[in-house]
């Protein structure tokens, strides 16, 4: 009888903490729920769901951006890293600039400059094909994103990390590949850019070295 007793007293406990110290998920929903926010451009003005961004505003029209391109971020030379922590840091943060006046983050499937040489970080493999993992942390910030009704500029290439890529070829093949995986998921809040500082150095693969290569993936 004294052993069940301690037994409801325990359940009893953990219950009554567990009301008052829930899980914290506060985020997690969003990246669950049905897509409602849609981004476009008509006359060279920005719009959110039909709204024109800042109305009234001198940055009306304009889409206010902060580049976050490292929030995906994962180098497969360093195993020690922490992708999810990484990741979640950062959406745990989106609704303070959304309620700052953020309209638009930029996140990239080959990161940014994370101020070292030698990293490993991209999105595709050497045939243009798009690796899973990297995706689910793309679509987390997607979906958080459009549930804020924000809006995702998603780009695609970065220089130190195209020669991940076997060829222009390669290339092609990942553009496409990013299109349909956004068709697929049906983000309507995503805007894609193909490269970040295109004409960089950095870049191995011609097509994307020259403004002809780079309109040509644009069409």
């Amino acid at each position: 009888m004294r052993i069940f007793k301690m037994v409801l007293i325990i359940v009893v406990l953990i219950l009554f903490f567990m009301k008052i110290y829930p899980e914290d998920n506060s985020l997690e929903h969003l990246t669950s729920s049905k897509l409602k926010t849609q981004i476009a451009i008509e006359d060279g003005k920005w719009y959110l769901n039909g709204k024109i961004i800042y109305p009234g505003a001198k940055a009306e029209g304009l889409l206010m951006n902060v580049r976050m391109v490292n929030s995906i971020f994962e180098d497969l030379n360093n195993k020690q890293f922490d992708t999810d922590r990484n990741l979640n840091n950062f959406i745990s943060k989106i609704p303070d600039y959304v309620e700052y006046g953020i309209r638009a983050f930029t996140i990239c499937l080959q990161g940014g400059n994370p101020g070292y040489e030698g990293a490993v970080n991209s999105a595709f493999n050497p045939d243009g094909s798009l690796r899973e993992s990297y995706l689910e942390r793309a679509e987390r910030v997607i979906r958080v994103c459009d549930k804020l009704g924000v809006s995702v500029i998603l780009g695609c290439y970065y220089q130190r990390q195209d020669q991940i890529l076997e060829d222009d070829n390669a290339v092609r093949n990942g553009v496409i590949n990013v299109v349909n995986w956004i068709k697929e998921s049906g983000f309507k809040n995503v805007l894609l850019e193909i490269a970040n500082e295109y004409r960089h150095g950095g870049f191995d693969h011609n097509i994307l070295k020259n403004p002809k290569g780079v309109a040509e993936l644009i069409r």
